[in-house]
């Protein structure tokens, strides 16, 4: 492994080239990049890399253990997300072409080998139907179990192979169930401003360069498949240590392809610095954590005047320094997600199905994602009197 890879990355800026310069390509990432470019408006230009990565790692997909899907997604039409599907068409591994409302049989027996590219998901009357292949999908070796019918008119149980790269468009942010949109890169479509205007897109015009793209991506792929591979399982990537397990997961097989490209070039810390960026706006890393570091925090301040702190989340959420800006929702799934339990405790009343926050777990849970355990004045806190059955 090489020694720059060992070491903690330091994201600084200074001394880079500013972010959208234009160069010509000189790598497989940036002459992907370019043509995403000339048709796709991204708000952010560090959207283009990952995509780039994205479309490359559709080649390589079987080589990983997961696939992250590209979700495009926009507050109202046209907005760029079908545009953004039909360049992919042209680029990725064996596209399906772009599917618009497929049943489920569709989506799962074209699944395997190829590119699902998913239009107008917001459209879709089986969104439910179809979750159980998409959730599934992004893991490989993952099946779905259906019945089929056989030759003697009976039905045998198969299972079917359903891991693969996808790339799905609608208007509306939660048009995806939430466990959908963990397996998701999230790109946000927005309207172009006449500034901001790209070319017009007309495939016959397009269609040679963008097959000479296409073959070369094939060949690059298939000449760096096994340094990517020993990336892949070998090499740590410390930059993508901040982040979630399950976006770690999904990024790391584009990580293993920036550094194969980039590998002793003077670009790599800014591919690098680009790709993180891109990722947590993708992922949406860092207002999920900070705002769930913030309800924790909060509690935390509570905790400091009762050992433990008791309350079902409608209470807490009534509680000063909560009360206004957190709802009893948001208070449960935070508290769930990291693991806290209701129990039913008497806590100067009748029974309930309550919360029992300990200040120490709470710390802990601040320490560790990042959070800043506050600052408590008086060490001598009351102990509250708890019943609980």
């Amino acid at each position: 492994m090489d020694t720059e890879m060992n070491e903690t990355l330091v994201l600084d800026d200074k001394a880079l080239p500013a972010e959208g310069a234009t160069q010509a390509p000189s790598t497989i990432i940036e002459k992907v990049e370019q043509f995403v470019r000339r048709f796709v408006f991204f708000k952010d230009d560090s959207l283009y890399r990952l995509v780039a990565l994205w479309i490359v790692a559709t080649h390589l997909h079987s080589a990983f253990e997961y696939t992250g899907y590209l979700f495009a997604y926009s507050a109202r039409p046209q907005s760029g997300k079908s545009r953004l599907l039909e360049v992919l068409d042209l680029l990725v591994l064996n596209s399906s072409g772009i599917l618009i409302s497929p049943t489920e049989a569709v989506l799962f027996h074209t699944a395997s080998g190829g590119t699902q590219l998913l239009d107008e998901v917001d459209s879709w009357s089986e969104r439910d139907t179809l979750r159980s292949v998409l959730n599934a999908g992004f893991r490989r070796g993952n099946t779905v179990p259906r019945m089929s019918k056989t030759e003697t008119e009976g039905y045998d149980l198969k299972r079917f192979p359903v891991y693969g790269p996808r790339a799905l468009a609608g208007i509306g942010q939660k048009i995806l169930p939430e466990t959908t949109r963990d397996r998701t890169f999230m790109l946000e479509m927005l309207p172009q401003k006449p500034e901001e205007r790209r070319e017009q897109f007309r495939v016959r015009q397009i269609q040679s360069t963008a097959d000479a793209l296409r073959g070369e991506i094939e060949e690059w792929a298939a000449s760096h498949c096994r340094k990517i591979v020993t990336c892949y399982d070998k090499d740590g990537f410390p930059y993508l240590e901040r982040f979630r397990d399950r976006t770690m997961d999904v990024a790391q097989p584009l990580a293993a392809i920036l550094e194969v490209v980039y590998k002793g070039s003077s670009e790599l810390e800014r591919a690098r610095i680009d790709f993180v960026k891109a990722i947590a706006i993708t992922r949406k890393e860092e207002e999920h954590l900070a705002e769930d570091m913030r309800i924790l925090g909060d509690l935390r301040k509570l905790a400091a005047t009762e050992t433990p702190l008791i309350g079902s989340a409608s209470e807490l959420a009534t509680m000063d320094g909560l009360r206004d800006k957190t709802d009893e929702y948001q208070v449960s799934a935070v508290l769930r997600r990291y693991g806290f339990e209701t129990k039913s405790i008497r806590n100067g009343g009748m029974p309930k199905h309550r919360y029992l926050l300990e200040a120490g777990k709470l710390d802990d849970l601040l320490g560790r994602f990042g959070g800043s355990p506050p600052t408590i004045p008086n060490p001598l806190q009351p102990t509250t009197q708890v019943t609980t059955g």
